[in-house]
């Protein structure tokens, strides 16, 4: 008798992130897919296990995913046919503890691949995806060397984003005015309360920019 076609499931796991760069404060994600390349369908649970890595925060999984610390698990049951494919979105936020740059790897096992989770495709990285943050840097000039009883003088608030990213929140400065030195008409974006003079840059300043009050 034979040959007899031996069928069995093959697994096959590709890993993307959502951007090719990720930054600090702004949600990303990584998709885990997962195809069944074989001739046969799975005849156990196959399992993902993808390890996020140090300053990316894991956000909402999707059913059939859960989370021990930075390890997140998802499983797809038995019966997973061949020709089929199935993905899970991984949501996560960088922080600062991720830069300058993270790399991801995942690996997919059981289902009844002999195969997984040694062979090549089994396992799939992406990375290293660089993360960038904004970066303020404030300097003050005075508009004189000295200033004169009675003569107008002023402050200057340069503030440079020097960093790799746009802000993603509103900015705030904040100058105390000594006592002793009247305060005039504010510019545009500036208000005192007292002698504690605050200003406010936008959200979505440009690395590269550059803003000043006076």
């Amino acid at each position: 008798v034979g040959p007899t076609p031996v069928n069995a499931a093959q697994l096959t796991l590709t890993k993307t992130a959502s951007a090719a760069s990720f930054v600090v404060g702004t949600p990303a994600s990584y998709t885990l897919s997962v195809d069944n390349t074989g001739s046969a369908a799975t005849t156990a649970v196959a399992t993902v296990t993808d390890t996020i890595p140090t300053g990316l925060t894991i956000g909402a999984l999707p059913a059939g995913c859960t989370a021990s610390g930075q390890t997140v698990t998802c499983t797809i049951a038995a019966g997973f046919a061949a020709g089929g494919s199935t993905s899970f979105v991984i949501p996560v936020t960088p922080t600062a503890a991720a830069q300058p740059s993270v790399t991801n790897n995942a690996t997919v096992s059981g289902g009844g691949d002999p195969g997984c989770p040694a062979a090549a495709r089994c396992s799939d990285s992406v990375g290293p995806t660089p993360v960038n943050a904004a970066q303020l840097t404030l300097t003050k000039t005075a508009s004189a060397a000295s200033f004169v009883v009675g003569t107008p003088a002023s402050y200057t608030l340069s503030v440079d984003n020097t960093g790799s990213a746009a802000t993603t929140a509103v900015a705030t400065v904040t100058d105390t005015i000594p006592t002793g030195l009247t305060i005039g008409a504010l510019p545009a974006g500036c208000t005192a309360s007292g002698q504690t003079v605050t200003c406010t840059i936008a959200a979505g300043f440009a690395a590269g920019g550059s803003t000043s009050f006076v």
